[in-house]
């Protein structure tokens, strides 16, 4: 039977089983969504997408300022299932918990595109084996399901990322006019997506120049004008000139147009870098061809990630730094290569790694080089938002953040069984899948909190991490079950008490409260259980509380780390 006739007949049953694995997907983000309240941020992305939606999309203060267009989406799935829910006499639930809630569908349909974009990229990559491989990473990819799932732009921001860098692979390496729009629309789609999209454009100038750097001679233009200074320097100017126009046009769409023109002069900036600028004589004046609400929410993004107004203190490896709101705030340097260390399945890091020393080790392969070269595409990416993620953006609250990043990685490590592959890796993928599936699964439906196997006991990730890592509220239907079932028990009280006691784990920890408020808890007690891994329960022998009710320091003949 020749190869051909084999891949055939096998067509088929791949088929199958990307099908079932999107059914699977599918399955989980639903059924998970049970008894789950709204995340923090849900609503204020909820209101913008209903504005935008609206006609409104101007910015009204600061804690709407990275909220973005794309939002709309969710709010337009919301309206539409209510209407269809009216129109075929079914249960609605018109209270604001449920309006933001039935947007939540549009999010998961979204993951869905973002799932098949990462089977096909890795199939056009690696083959059927690899796009398998990559599809299944994704399905049991805790902080993909996690998000994948909530009114916010964070799942946008990894889809918009993912397809524009696949289009704009199809743009350099088939060409064509077509390709051509199509990948300069989503790359202006993207900025609707989240304002850390706008790295893609410095992204995808480093990656044509890598890429057309290490262009076959033969390839697309004749060898002679692959050496002109001229023709490229032609070529670059009209394509760079042509992709900013359509971002333009589609930023100012996205925006209802509004405010376009305005010039520096006529904003009210805070960032340093903008008010630099508009200090320029000639630069103040000039029309700015984008819409007011976009500038105005770039500013106040890149001031609040500067001024940390929108967040509280940031949280790592048992060490807070207390967020004054001055500017004075630093971030901790490699604070998201400890979040993935922690936060990605073990299986997943192993994949990747394998993966990623394969393309080091083939690099002489003249094979593998046209592979290695559209890899670039993946690789420079997740270089560069990994160095900026991890040393200057003080944002440090929360692993989702770099979800454009996971969605990469889960399509580079296709290439762990890149064709032609062996039965062992075969062997060595399914046991790492099976592994990384059950890890992600034993959280469900509680993804956010997930924290791989190198945290043995659950009830003690908080000593690594906290903020939207563990908890970003939605699970008050899951402690009001717990106090049902626990007559008695004492939630969130502040002072030193004895009894059994829940706290939240960010007020525990200190990122949203005083530090000193639990010190007395967290340095003398030892959590016995947890609910929805977002609350922390303690059992408080009256005879270890400190003497007086205003002392925080704990009990005094305690020794740290005693357990009740």
């Amino acid at each position: 039977m020749s190869s051909r006739v084999h891949q055939w007949i096998a067509m088929p049953g791949w088929l199958i089983l990307c099908g079932a694995l999107l059914a699977v997907l599918l399955l989980i983000q639903i059924t998970s969504l049970h008894h789950k309240g709204l995340t923090t941020d849900e609503p204020l992305h909820y209101v913008y997408g209903y504005r935008v939606l609206n006609g409104a999309p101007e910015r009204t203060s600061a804690l709407n300022s990275s909220t973005m267009p794309f939002s709309s989406v969710h709010a337009m799935t919301s309206i539409n299932l209510a209407v269809f829910a009216r129109t075929a006499g079914l249960p609605l639930d018109t209270s604001w918990n449920g309006q933001v809630t039935r947007g939540r569908y549009a999010a998961i349909a979204l993951s869905l595109l973002l799932a098949l974009y990462v089977l096909k990229w890795s199939y056009e990559l690696y083959g059927r084996n690899g796009a398998l491989l990559s599809l299944s990473l994704y399905v049991f990819d805790p902080n993909l399901l996690a998000h994948g799932q909530l009114v916010t732009a964070d799942l946008p921001a990894a889809l918009m990322t993912t397809i524009a860098l696949y289009h704009f692979w199809h743009f350099l390496k088939l060409g064509g006019k077509r390709r051509a729009l199509f990948s300069a629309v989503t790359l202006g789609l993207s900025q609707l997506a989240k304002y850390s999209c706008v790295y893609l454009y410095p992204i995808f100038l480093a990656i044509a120049a890598i890429y057309d750097r290490f262009r076959p001679a033969t390839e697309g233009i004749e060898a002679d004008q692959s050496h002109s200074l001229s023709w490229n320097l032609r070529h670059w100017f009209i394509v760079i000139t042509f992709f900013a126009a359509v971002s333009i046009v589609t930023i100012n769409l996205g925006f209802w147009l509004a405010g376009i023109g305005t010039p520096l002069s006529g904003y009210t900036l805070k960032d340093a870098f903008f008010k630099k600028l508009q200090a320029i004589p000639i630069v103040r004046n000039l029309p700015l061809p984008l819409p007011a609400p976009y500038v105005r929410g770039l500013d106040l993004v890149k001031f609040e990630e500067k001024m940390g107004e929108a967040w509280g203190n940031i949280y790592m490896a048992g060490q807070l730094r207390v967020n004054h709101h001055d500017g004075t705030l630093r971030g901790f340097p490699g604070y998201y290569f400890y979040a993935a260390f922690f936060k990605v399945p073990i299986a997943k890091q192993i994949i990747f790694l394998m993966a990623l020393v394969g393309y080091f080790s083939r690099r002489r392969q003249p094979a593998a080089r046209g592979v290695r070269r559209d890899e670039i595409f993946l690789l420079v990416p997740i270089f560069l938002y990994w160095i900026y993620f991890n040393f200057l953006f003080n944002a440090q609250i929360g692993i989702r953040h770099v979800l454009p990043v996971f969605a990469l990685a889960t399509i580079f490590c296709g290439r762990f069984l890149a064709t032609p592959e062996s039965k062992p890796r075969k062997y060595i993928a399914v046991i790492l899948v099976i592994w990384a599936a059950a890890s992600a699964l034993s959280y469900y439906p509680h993804f956010i909190s997930y924290f791989n196997e190198f945290v043995p006991d659950r009830k003690l990730a908080y000593r690594h991490l906290a903020d939207s890592n563990l908890d970003w509220r939605g699970n008050e239907w899951y402690l009001t079950e717990y106090i049902r079932r626990h007559p008695g028990v004492i939630v969130d009280p502040h002072r030193p008490q004895a009894g059994r006691i829940v706290v939240p784990i960010n007020a525990l920890v200190g990122v949203n409260r005083p530090p000193e408020e639990y010190r007395w808890l967290r340095e003398h007690f030892t959590p016995v259980d947890h609910i929805a891994y977002s609350y922390l329960v303690y059992d408080v022998p009256k005879e270890m509380l400190p003497h007086s009710k205003g002392n925080s320091q704990g009990p005094k003949e305690l020794p740290q780390g005693t357990c009740y």
